[in-house]
């Protein structure tokens, strides 16, 4: 047991000298020496070269058209409307002028209407195809002894 116990302690010791931190002395020099970069001059910037520069003062150019078009037309419109305008008040004096009011005229009675006779010929009668009598018919042949009463007969 003792000896045990002496194991242990002197394990404890290790471990312990283990645990313990020793700096290390500073490196002056790099031990392996790693090259400098080379510095490459810095890049000259160019001005941007938009294409919207260029196509700016095109494309005012064509707007102003297009509104000088749209304001054209716009012109003809309302000339075109103010013309029928005129047209249709010049129209509706003279139709005033024109429709005075005026008794409706009445009918001549010199010469009356009288039909003239058909040509076609009179419709002839024609009897109906009716099935009752038929249907009478096939009843006496279908049972001749039955008793039917001269009223019920007569009612069909």
């Amino acid at each position: 047991m003792q000896r045990e116990l002496e194991e242990r302690r002197r394990l404890e010791k290790e471990e312990a000298m283990m645990r313990t931190f020793i700096a290390q002395p500073i490196l002056i020099e790099d031990p392996i020496p790693v090259p400098e970069k080379v510095r490459k001059p810095l890049t000259q910037v160019q001005e941007f070269n938009l294409h919207v520069d260029h196509r700016a003062p095109g494309r005012a150019e064509f707007d102003k058209k297009i509104k000088e078009k749209e304001m054209m037309y716009q012109r003809y419109r309302e000339e075109a409307e103010a013309a029928r305008m005129m047209e249709e008040e010049m129209a509706l004096k003279q139709l005033r002028r024109t429709l005075v009011p005026h008794a409706k005229p009445l009918p001549k009675f010199d010469h009356p209407f009288l039909p003239q006779k058909s040509s076609k010929q009179v419709t002839k009668p024609r009897s109906p195809k009716l099935l009752v009598l038929k249907r009478q018919e096939r009843r006496k042949l279908a049972c001749p002894y039955a008793a039917v009463s001269t009223a019920a007969s007569q009612m069909r």
